[in-house]
């Protein structure tokens, strides 16, 4: 239920292999109204992805909530938004060396920017609600769910 960005890759791990590979997680809570309330929710997410010295990318996230598990598989240059579970998932290169996954919802985007330097990444989330809308949608693989702002407690990248 995340969303992702990569800037800075490093140019000599660009130069070996002309990818450059990472791995990211991120864990946090929220609160849902609908169908069934509930406080404090935790959700997380972990997952692998690839950018290339081409300007394409791609990324294998896996968020889980509600006891459940929903894989959202990220691919693009151009940042053409693709079929995921509950809507559609988009890779976007987002600079000289930056990738953003965004994952697109009835009601909101979740984005995660993964910012690589050296041997070293970092990785941050978001979620934006689109306009008009009060509630964020979270999918959990079988129904939405109608919630506050996720609130995020840690979110890391490691280059591999």
């Amino acid at each position: 239920m995340l969303a992702f960005g990569l800037a800075c890759l490093p140019a000599a791990a660009m130069a070996q292999g002309g990818t450059v590979n990472f791995r990211i997680n991120f864990s946090g809570t929220v609160d849902c109204e609908s169908p069934i309330a509930m406080s404090n929710i935790p959700i997380s997410g972990e997952g692998t992805g690839q950018i290339n010295t081409d300007g394409s990318a791609s990324a294998d996230v896996t968020q889980t909530a509600f006891v459940l598990s929903t894989r959202i598989h990220f691919e693009g240059k151009l940042g053409r938004p693709t079929e995921a579970p509950g809507g559609t998932a988009v890779a976007r290169v987002s600079g000289k060396n930056s990738l953003r996954l965004m994952w697109n919802l009835p009601n909101n985007q979740l984005v995660v920017n993964i910012a690589v330097r050296g041997q070293s990444c970092s990785a941050s989330f978001s979620a934006n609600l689109k306009p008009g809308k009060r509630q964020y949608t979270l999918f959990d693989g079988n129904i939405y769910h109608y919630c506050g702002r996720p609130r995020v407690a840690s979110a890391s990248c490691q280059v591999q």
